[in-house]
Parts: structure tokens; C-alpha cells; sequence
């Protein structure tokens, strides 16, 4: 037990931790682990703090220790099971969630924080499982409830979601976020649809900020299933201007960035040979979002022989990581990242890839990682993994600008609250995409959403071609698809294939106006 002197200490530490202090809440943590090894709450307090600092390894190791000390305790247990997530060790995690969740006497709370870890190493079906345990406990929970929602929505279980998510908004009125993924899970119609609440809500909450944003996207989305164009883009309007406040953003910074990649990843630098990870199996799919490549993901992962991994951060994170190894190591390009990232090891960046995924999906042959904004990585991907195997998902260009503007996105894509912004964004990314064409020429297989509705099979046989598979009947059936899908089309992409968001920003021509005039300034030939 500590001293109560040690005992102020580890105070002290703690709350440098809350206040974001790590490394000082380290050096506390680590002088009174040399004097107290088998303390429990130091041990804990220690392996959160390294995870923070992700020092991983350290994590793991002091979370197996406590666990060894005391083997019965669930939040324990929780803890190791966390380290290995956040570490991208997704099996393992999974197998320690399997281990509490075994124990017994488990509180509600206990379970809703096992379903969170079964949910964020994509092991849904476990997390609704789980929740359902604790909902066993703790009955009418609201909380519980929604994340219970989430997990149907995700798993394709629409009508159950929606009568979860109507008993959420019930037992607590306050939570738009509810109200939001609502007005989402289906088609509404004139004789049943959530606009007079959301309306009334939207009055009522007012001055909250974040309830604001998501009313008034939900309001958009059920204008525009009503056909109420200029009531659903008003809506909209109104949301993302609310929702552009809420951050900072510099549009010349993230465009440069773009540009320059372009510079200096020249078709005479990717063409030089460098030493490189050459697994197969990973299939990129990317490009912005909202342009159908979560369709083309479900009908890849819907062969017998491919995973899909969803969107993963793991190929920006190890590239960042590499460019960091360098410069540690190369002071002159202090100013100048980018630029250092032409001299990193390509092999190990590959290497290291790998076997994050491998830890999170297990062995498999193929696996998609369908993460939108690889599409700046085009070059060093190629290089760290010259047999993967690129899919760039585009479609209309005002098409895809007006589904970007109107989706309220949970991943940060800045660009899109302000069509201005988001007409930038898009040239840049357009003539990025030119370039790697040209650069990389017959690296990248360009797949039209349009194309995919309009003769499916005959796309769907093109792209399984491109992946080097055989055929495989089921990527037909994708619909039927059992996989958990947790993109914002989820309901959309389960449904048969339709055509009617096709051409769809032509009901606000008036309104996309700026997108329209930047586009055609810039030369981009759109429909």
C-alpha cells in the first residue's frame, strides 16, 4: 500500500494525465512502480498512461502483470483487452473481451465497455450480444439502447434499429444524435417521416450548438426522400454552416499539400527501383467519399476468398511513423516532411502494414481497405507494396461534390461544409489523381459508380478480374451479405441496386452553383 507521502504523488500523476501532461504523469508513474511493482492501481494507472504514449509493448506488459496479480477482476481484464485494440492486436483483444465477458457477476457498465471494444475490432455481432446481456441488468437504459443500435444498423438489422433508436428519443429527448441516424435507416414518405418532431426540436434546442448541426441534417435528408428540394437544402445549408464553426480549417494548406505530393512523387521517382514488402493480398479501395465505394467494397468482400478490413488508418499511420523515424535522424529536413518521406524504408513501412491488419483480421489471402483519403498515398503504397492492388471509386463530379456536402461525416474531411472549400478540395484531388494515372500508368483501376449501376455484372466481373481472383457468383448477391457494414450508406448498400442518386444535384443547380462555376473554371467536364 502506498505511503501517504507516494500517495499525494500518485495523485499529482493523475491529474497531469486529465490534463494531458503524459510524459510527466510517466515519470511519477515509473518512480512509484520501482517502489511498489505489485500495486494494482499503479499498474493500471502505468499501462493507460504508456498507451496514451503508445508505448504499446509497455501497455501490454504492466496490463499482464495486474492481470496475473488478480485474475477475477473484469476491469482488469477490460484494461489488457483495450491495449490490445488500440495497439491494432485485434485478435487478441477479442480474446481477452472473451475472457470477461466469461466471468461472472459483470456489471452493466463492464458489459456496455466490452461491447464498445467488440465493436471497435469490428466484432459486431459480439458487441450486440454483449449489450443485450446488459440490457438484461439495466432495462430502459438509454445509453445502452443506442449503442445497441448502432450495432443492428451496422449488421443490417434496419427494422430493429429503428425501434431502438424511437425508444432512445423516448426515454431521452435530448439526444439528436438518435434523431439523426433515424431520419438515415430508411426512405422517408409523405405519410410516415420525423419532420414535425425534428422541426419542434430543433425550435426547442436552439441553443445547443451540436443539436443544431444534427437536426438540421436530419431535416435535409427527410426534405430531399420527400422531393421538398429548396426545404431540404436550406436544412442543409443551415447544418453545415453550423457544423464549419465548430473547427479550423486551412483549405490553401490542404490543397499545397496535394499539389506537392504530385511534384514530388514524379513519374521518374516512382519509376526507381527500391527494396519493398511484396505480400499480395491487400486490395486499396479509394478516392473521396460518398462515391460508391462502399458498394464496391461489399461486392469485393463478398467473394469466398476476401476480408474486408473496413476503413483502416493503418497505412497513413506507419508512413507518418517512418517519415517521423527519419527525421529523427535527419535534422536537415526539419522543415521539409515531404520531402523526407521520398527516403524512408518503403520494406519495412510495407512489413509493418501488414502485420498491423494481420493482428486486427487474422491470416487472410485478400483483404479490402477501403479508407477514401489513401488516394494521397497512391505512389508510396506502390512502392511499400508493389503487388497490391488499387481501385480508385469516382463518379459525376457534382454528383459526388453535393453527396459530400450533405453527409454529416464522423471521420474528419474538413473540406465539406463549405462548397467553396469543397470545390477546391475536389480540383485538388482531381488532378492528383490525373497525375498518379500518368505516373503510375496502369497501377490503378478506375471503377465509375455510374457503371456499376447501369451494367453491374459486367463491372463486377471487371473488378474481380483486376483483383486477380477467380469468379465468384456471391459478389453478385452482395446484397445478402452478412458482413457488418458502418459507413453512413450502410442501409442504402444493402438494399437492390437503384439509380435514382444518380444526377440528383441537379434538383439544386441554383445552390451548387459555386461548385459548378469552380469545376467548369478548372476544366473538369462533369454531366
Amino acid at each position: 500500500m502506498l505511503s501517504q507521502n507516494h500517495q499525494k504523488d500518485f495523485q499529482e500523476g493523475q491529474l497531469y494525465f486529465q490534463s494531458g501532461r503524459q510524459q510527466e504523469a510517466y515519470k511519477i508513474a515509473r518512480q512509484l512502480l520501482s517502489l511498489y511493482p505489485k500495486d494494482i492501481s499503479l499498474l493500471l494507472f502505468t499501462s493507460k498512461v504508456t498507451l496514451s504514449l503508445q508505448l504499446f509493448e509497455d501497455s501490454i506488459a504492466h496490463a499482464i502483470k495486474a492481470t496475473e496479480i488478480a485474475p477475477d477482476r473484469a476491469d482488469i481484464h477490460l484494461c489488457l483487452a483495450e491495449c490490445y485494440a488500440i495497439s491494432s492486436q485485434w485478435i487478441k483483444s477479442e480474446m481477452t473481451l472473451d475472457k470477461v465477458a466469461a466471468l461472472e457477476n459483470i456489471d452493466f457498465q463492464i458489459l456496455d465497455s466490452i461491447a464498445s471494444l467488440y465493436s471497435l475490432c469490428n466484432r459486431y455481432e459480439k458487441a450486440l450480444k454483449t449489450i443485450s446481456y446488459a440490457l438484461e441488468l439495466k432495462p430502459n437504459n438509454a445509453k445502452l439502447i443506442y449503442n445497441m443500435a448502432i450495432q443492428q444498423r451496422f449488421l443490417g438489422k434496419i427494422e430493429d434499429a429503428e425501434k431502438s433508436l424511437n425508444q432512445v428519443i423516448e426515454l431521452d429527448p435530448n439526444n439528436t444524435e438518435a434523431i439523426y441516424i433515424l431520419s438515415g435507416l430508411r426512405r422517408q414518405t409523405k405519410e410516415l417521416n420525423h419532420i414535425p418532431h425534428i422541426t419542434a426540436e430543433r425550435n426547442r434546442l436552439k441553443n445547443n450548438h451540436q443539436a443544431v448541426i444534427q437536426l438540421n441534417y436530419a431535416l435535409a435528408k427527410e426534405y430531399e426522400d420527400l422531393g421538398e428540394w429548396e426545404k431540404s437544402f436550406e436544412a442543409l445549408s443551415h447544418g453545415a454552416k453550423a457544423k464549419r464553426e465548430t473547427f479550423k480549417y486551412n483549405s490553401a494548406q490542404n490543397i499545397k499539400i496535394l499539389q506537392r505530393t504530385a511534384i514530388l512523387q514524379s513519374k521518374a521517382y516512382l519509376s526507381t527501383l527500391v527494396k519493398s514488402c511484396h505480400k499480395e493480398g491487400p486490395i486499396f479501395i479509394l478516392g473521396l467519399p460518398r462515391t460508391g465505394s462502399t458498394l464496391v467494397d461489399t461486392i469485393i468482400s463478398s467473394h469466398k476468398d476476401v476480408v474486408s478490413a473496413g476503413e483502416l488508418p493503418d497505412f497513413p499511420k506507419y508512413f507518418i511513423a517512418q517519415i517521423n523515424k527519419l527525421h529523427e535522424n535527419n535534422k536537415i529536413y526539419n522543415q521539409d516532411k515531404m520531402a523526407l518521406s521520398l527516403n524512408i524504408d518503403f520494406q519495412e513501412l510495407g512489413e509493418n502494414y501488414i502485420k498491423s491488419v494481420t493482428g486486427k483480421i487474422g491470416s487472410h489471402r485478400y483483404f479490402t481497405d477501403k479508407l477514401p483519403f489513401n488516394f494521397q498515398y497512391c505512389g508510396m503504397i506502390k512502392r511499400a507494396l508493389p503487388k497490391a492492388k488499387i481501385i480508385h471509386v469516382k463518379r459525376d463530379p457534382m454528383d459526388s461534390c453535393y453527396s459530400i456536402f450533405k453527409a454529416l461525416f464522423l471521420s474528419p474531411y474538413p473540406y465539406s461544409y463549405n462548397l467553396e472549400e469543397l470545390a477546391q478540395y475536389f480540383i485538388a484531388y482531381y488532378r492528383l489523381m490525373d497525375h498518379w494515372r500518368e505516373a503510375m500508368e496502369g497501377d490503378i483501376l478506375d471503377v465509375n459508380y455510374e457503371d456499376v449501376i447501369r451494367d453491374h455484372e459486367a463491372e463486377t466481373r471487371r473488378i474481380i478480374d483486376w483483383c486477380g481472383l477467380e469468379w465468384d457468383p456471391a459478389c453478385l448477391d452482395y446484397r445478402n451479405t452478412h458482413k457488418a457494414i458502418t459507413t453512413l450508406s450502410a442501409p442504402q448498400v444493402r438494399k437492390d441496386i437503384y439509380s435514382s442518386s444518380i444526377g440528383k444535384w441537379r434538383h439544386f443547380e441554383q445552390q451548387m452553383e459555386p461548385v459548378r462555376n469552380a469545376l467548369e473554371k478548372a476544366k473538369i467536364i462533369f454531366k
